[in-house]
């Protein structure tokens, strides 16, 4: 029995210490994981088994940081939430690049189904979350129980991930950079999100040499946009994969026309307008102004009431649920968010240069989208598929009637597997 067989078998047959985000310390797992293959790049420190308190598991010693982007920086087993039923679940610390060049650690999980692989590996799923917030008690691999405050999301979402793990999919999901690890959450910042997911990839390759190669970027809401970012830009990120295409379940889009809608709609005395035009609620706001603030030098004062200014800072300890409660933002009518007068252009600015319609790919996209999705409203992703299809873009498209931004997981699950399956049968 090798070291990663005996450290599944201590998985499956001792009960863990912690039923919820639980973890299995074991020398033969950092054993297994410094001797398994690697992709031919530069050699990085050897990964280690860390059986710390959950949330400084998240804050790796700077000295371990630098490495090759993918490459693994701590790691631990995991049963219980967040695991996936029917596979081997795991935490990973791993490498990526922010916006500015600079190496940081990024958080997320990876499953692996039970048995053998099929030949040329496990096929591998990297999927991209929605929207849980921007504070690190957001991310979506700390979910352990019912308190986690995003738990009703990523709960439906792992149901949507054991289907795919059932069909034979290994599946990775990363936190995104700076969302539970230290750092900023570059929120809706394509190409950050984009780096995220393929480095996960890449991790999850270096974890389980039985993942094959190929793998599909799949994403919902801010994961659909990131989704479509890795269609356009991850097989020159890390060309050693081989990225078969991208799905996106109602993605993010137009955002910077939605801002400028609604305040046009505030000025000329028409909020219920504007509400709709930003997409049903104004909690989303805070989010993308510290996303753009990770790239930009944006100033909310320049566009917000001083009310709304000072209420900015709710983003950094509270996830949406909590944004989105009445005495947070989900209590302020879209009259009283701008200033009519204000200058956004330099948030508008980023947000058009983050809009997944503008890129260009020749790997296949699958768009699915709810046609009562009041999030992602369905005329948005219309407009965003309309525009690929234009510049001659490989993009296939779904509806759902009756679904909405979270029933759009299920609805479209059958036909995203004979998509994915159609693209690991070529």
């Amino acid at each position: 029995m090798s070291d990663i067989e005996a450290v599944r078998a201590q998985r499956s047959t001792r009960p863990s210490p912690r039923r919820r985000s639980g973890f299995v310390t074991a020398t033969a797992l950092a054993a297994a994981i410094v001797s398994s293959p690697v992709s031919a790049r530069p050699a990085a420190a050897t990964p280690v088994v860390d059986d710390s308190p959950d949330l400084s598991f998240y804050s790796a010693p700077d000295d371990r940081i630098p490495g090759p982007p993918g490459s693994i920086i701590q790691i631990r087993a995991v049963i219980g939430d967040p695991a996936l039923p029917n596979a081997r679940n795991y935490l990973l610390l791993y490498r990526s690049v922010d916006m500015h060049g600079m190496p940081v650690a990024v958080s997320g999980t990876v499953s692996v189904p039970q048995g053998s692989p099929p030949p040329g590996g496990w096929p591998l799923i990297s999927w991209a979350h929605g929207t849980t917030g921007v504070a690190d008690v957001c991310a979506p691999s700390l979910d352990s129980s019912e308190l986690y405050p995003a738990h009703d999301y990523t709960a439906l979402v792992r149901r949507v991930q054991a289907r795919w793990i059932a069909a034979g999919y290994a599946v990775a999901q990363t936190d995104y950079q700076g969302l539970g690890t230290p750092g900023p959450h570059g929120y809706l910042i394509g190409t950050a999100e984009q780096r995220a997911v393929t480095d996960m990839a890449r991790a999850a390759r270096e974890l389980e040499p039985e993942i094959g190669k190929r793998w599909v970027a799949m994403g919902h809401s801010q994961g659909g946009q990131a989704a479509i970012f890795a269609n356009a830009q991850a097989q020159e990120w890390a060309p050693e994969l081989r990225l078969l295409g991208a799905v996106a379940l109602a993605p993010a889009s137009h955002q910077g026309v939605g801002l400028q809608a609604a305040q046009l709609a505030t000025v000329a005395g028409i909020p219920s307008a504007g509400a709709s035009l930003a997409g049903e609620s104004t909690a989303f706001l805070p989010l993308i102004i510290r996303g753009a603030q990770t790239v930009a030098d944006i100033d909310p004062g320049r566009f917000l009431t001083a009310h709304t200014t000072a209420m900015v800072s709710l983003a950094d300890a509270s996830c949406i649920g909590g944004l989105r409660g009445p005495q947070a933002w989900g209590g302020l009518a879209m009259n009283e968010v701008f200033d009519s007068e204000g200058d956004m252009s330099a948030l508008t600015r980023v947000l058009d240069e983050n809009d997944p319609s503008a890129l260009t790919f020749t790997r296949p996209l699958l768009v699915l989208q709810g046609r009562d999705d009041t999030v992602v409203p369905a005329v948005a992703t219309d407009s965003l598929v309309a525009k690929q299809r234009l510049a001659g873009q490989p993009v296939q498209y779904r509806g759902y009637a009756g679904a909405d931004h979270r029933a759009v997981l299920e609805a479209s699950y059958d036909d995203a597997l004979l998509w994915v399956n159609a693209r690991f049968a070529d």
